[in-house]
């Protein structure tokens, strides 16, 4: 399936280069031209020149001979990353010619094209009715012939979804065209590159240090749970706006992640040279094992470029820098930057050759860094005062304190629904839309309003259209244990609105308070009695969520109650706790598992009946085929389901006709209740109830 082509290296065997198929189809690549390569047994190669392509002619793209058909690589491409297989840095193709732009994909339709890497193409897409914004990566069609490139782009969304950690970019679904071309649907990250932040100049020490931080705890989680990046470099991090600052890490392309089974072995081999050459520890540059400690290298230069200004090895011929990763030692960063010794001392730590002298995990590198991140971020010692009191800058600072022990006022939006304006409190505000406490009262599902919200920090109060999408009765929120009310989703937002609210949200967002173990033995043993109850209930129950509940309430209580209970095996208050809370830790791994991304939700959720949820896994982008598949499956399993289904659905028309809305309100739910995977009832229904509220 592969060219090959031979080249010695000084110091090494004949390697030879293993060249995707659309490349290899033209013979030979051109002179100058960037080859992803593959090591045999280990040795070190280098994309060199090789002999002119017979009758090629000057390319005016990237000024090297070949035909002009041939895949080239323009002369100033920024990134260099070595994957097995595929063009790496192959042009993107023009948008107005692009067949996928337009296309419908599951529940979302693709506007355009975000950006391509080694391994896909990323697009925008958005949900025709409810205006929600993902980011869908397709694998590039010139690698699906090969099973290795498949199954890697699988373990890219496989990785981030074992993961679940707020620096990483979250993965909803995974599925396939009918063409058989793969993709995923994932979280849209608006902001920028770390790369793209430091083409405009070097970052604060202070901002530096933060995102070094955040990248040790996304990875720190990572390498827990099995899965090492392999390719960190500042093009994989993406700074976004969140929580109040415009530097929120996003860690993403976990598409050369390896992946170690629980016996600790890789889902890959071993000898495949990956990586981006710059970034690359002296064990990949061997095509030899990786693991934590590899990451921790790659951190170790990017924290290396971001307090220094530069990379330890910089820019040249590939061979010459991988090299330079197995034999030469990096340069003292305070050759070229006034740091700290004990913070040089870290990045160089961090740099050793061997992978037994670095720091063995990234919590180890996160302790180094983190006093000086301190100091940094602690405030600068105010200039000795006057000898002659100032008055007035007393009274201004009593009247700081004062305010400061005052509660902040509760957040309210006013609600323009019916003759008479409400104002309600708002219970959680997110860049989609908005949760109202209200105990009664509530307006009608489905229902058009008008939202006010107002704040500090806006200029002027914003009015938002909304739809009402959801009703938590008084009783509903004392099993789900939170406020009665009702939800909104945002509709027609400008663009202008769109970035106030964000921002908004953001700013009042608030960092859950840690969980601590509960003060007394038998205040552990009831709350752990309270979750067996829950878990014998079902995942919904055990982590606290309604039916319909979002992906992301979701993993956030997942992830709330895993803390919960990972501190209270740690410091067991009683000889029972630590087996108790390892059973419902694995009751936890299976509602996580069935919960917290569509396509195996929906077939949970079809399995319980729950239509709302299903409802949810479609609108997250799960693809009409994997639908129709698992109905299938569905009423293989329980024929007595379908024919329910018909029954419920002929009553509720009758019910309908005959003016009995209450009736087929009814028969319709029943009908749902049997077969979830009905779309067309599901959006049968949803029409009628908006019906009948306009009426």
């Amino acid at each position: 399936m592969f060219a090959r082509w031979g080249k010695r290296f000084p110091g090494s065997a004949t390697a030879r280069a293993r060249i995707c198929p659309p490349c290899a189809g033209h013979g030979p690549p051109p002179p100058s031209a960037r080859l992803n390569v593959q090591t045999a047994g280990g040795s070190l190669q280098e994309p060199g020149k090789v002999h002119e392509s017979a009758g090629a002619t000057a390319c005016l793209r990237c000024g090297a001979p070949h035909a002009p058909s041939y895949p080239c690589t323009p002369a100033d491409a920024a990134a260099r990353t070595l994957v097995f297989g595929g063009c790496a840095a192959a042009p993107p193709p023009d948008a107005g010619a692009d067949p996928l732009v337009g296309a419908q994909v599951g529940s979302f339709r693709i506007v355009r094209m975000l950006g391509r890497g080694g391994m896909g193409t990323v697009y925008l897409a958005e949900h025709p009715v409810i205006g929600s914004r993902v980011a869908i990566k397709f694998l590039n069609e010139s690698m699906a012939a090969d099973a290795e490139l498949v199954q890697r782009f699988y373990d890219e969304a496989r990785a981030v979804n074992l993961i679940g950690h707020e620096n990483i970019v979250g993965v909803y679904d995974l599925a396939s065209l009918p063409s058989g071309r793969r993709y995923y649907v994932m979280e849209l990250l608006e902001g920028e590159t770390l790369a793209e932040r430091l083409a405009r100049g070097p970052l604060p020490r202070s901002v530096a240090l933060q995102v070094l931080l955040q990248l040790c705890d996304a990875l720190q989680c990572a390498h827990e749970r099995g899965v090492v990046h392999r390719d960190l470099k500042p093009e994989n991090v993406f700074l976004v706006p969140r929580r109040g600052r415009p530097d929120f890490v996003k860690l993403v392309d976990f598409g050369i992640a390896k992946l170690r089974s629980a016996t600790g072995h890789a889902t890959g081999g071993s000898s495949a040279i990956i990586g981006t050459p710059e970034y690359m520890a002296p064990e990949q540059c061997e095509g030899g094992p990786v693991d934590a400690r590899t990451d921790v290298y790659a951190l170790g230069v990017m924290a290396y470029e971001l307090l220094a200004g530069r990379r330890p090895f910089d820019s040249g011929p590939v061979q010459k820098l991988l090299l330079a990763h197995l034999r030469e030692p990096p340069p003292p960063p305070s050759a070229f930057a006034d740091l700290e010794p004990e913070l040089e001392a870290a990045v160089l730590r961090a740099l050793a050759k061997a992978p037994a002298d670095r720091f063995q995990d990234m919590g180890a590198l996160a302790e180094a860094l983190r006093p000086a991140a301190a100091r940094l971020a602690r405030p600068a010692a105010p200039a000795p005062a006057a000898a002659v009191p100032d008055r007035r800058a007393d009274e201004a600072e009593r009247a700081r304190a004062a305010a400061a022990t005052r509660p902040e006022p509760e957040l309210t939006a006013l609600l323009r629904a019916g003759p008479v304006p409400r104002r309600l409190p708002i219970v959680e505000l997110t860049r989609a839309g908005l949760y109202l406490r209200a105990d009664d009262d509530l307006p009608p599902l489905f229902a058009r309003v008008k939202v006010e919200l107002a704040h500090a920090s806006l200029r002027a109060p914003l009015v938002l259209a909304a739809e009402v999408v959801r009703h938590v009765t008084r009783a509903e929120a004392a099993a789900f244990r939170m406020a009665p009310g009702f939800a909104l989703q945002l509709v027609d937002l400008a663009p202008a609105a769109r970035a106030a609210v964000a921002a908004l949200a953001d700013a009042l967002r608030r960092e859950p308070a840690p969980t601590s173990p509960p003060p007394s033995p038998g205040g552990a043993s009831a709350r752990l009695e309270v979750l067996e109850r829950r878990a014998a209930e079902g995942p919904y129950a055990l982590l606290g969520m309604p039916p319909d509940a979002d992906f992301p309430e979701v993993r956030r209580a997942a992830r709330a109650l895993r803390e919960e209970l990972e501190a209270l095996r740690a410091r067991p208050l009683a000889p029972d706790h630590a087996p108790r809370t390892g059973a419902l830790l694995a009751r936890l791994d299976l509602a996580q598992g069935a919960l917290a991304t569509p396509a195996p939700r929906l077939a949970h959720d079809a399995r319980a009946g729950n239509w709302r949820g299903v409802r949810r896994c479609l609108a997250a982008g799960v693809p009409d085929a994997l639908r129709d598949a698992r109905r299938r499956e569905l009423h293989e399993a329980e024929p007595a389901r379908a024919a329910e289904a018909r029954r419920q659905l002929a009553c509720a028309q009758v019910a309908r006709k005959l003016g009995n809305v209450e009736a087929a309100r009814t028969a319709w739910e029943a009908a749902l209740a049997a077969d979830p995977l009905d779309a067309a009832a599901v959006e049968g229904y949803v029409a009628f109830r908006r019906e009948q509220e306009r009426r």
